[in-house]
């Protein structure tokens, strides 16, 4: 994050019973793939570009395992649903296992 203040001194900075303009001046633009917006009271904002690559996967994996879980649903449903009892069994061991180092 990166603070840009150019009235240190306090001229021109906030009033006293005055409230801070935060309306946009409708400017907004993009380098490097981060979104930029300015305020008219000089404010800036910049999100980069890996802020919204990690919102969209975040998005895309909900999506995918909402789907994942559907089909196991229905698999379980119609009786078609099998478990290969080996890996469930590693799976809950190593789970335990994992949870008990976590808690040391």
């Amino acid at each position: 994050m990166r603070v840009e203040e150019r009235n240190l001194n306090g001229a021109g900075g906030p009033q006293a019973g005055r409230a801070p303009e935060a309306y946009q001046t409708g400017r907004t633009g993009s380098a490097a793939g981060a979104q930029i917006t300015e305020t008219a009271g000089g404010d800036r904002a910049e999100i980069s570009s890996l802020a919204g690559t990690v919102s969209q996967a975040i998005t895309t994996h909900t999506a995918e395992r909402a789907q994942r879980v559907e089909k196991l649903a229905a698999e379980y449903r119609a009786g078609q649903y099998k478990v290969n009892a080996q890996s469930a069994s590693q799976a809950l061991v190593r789970d335990a296992l994992e949870r008990s180092d976590a808690a040391r």
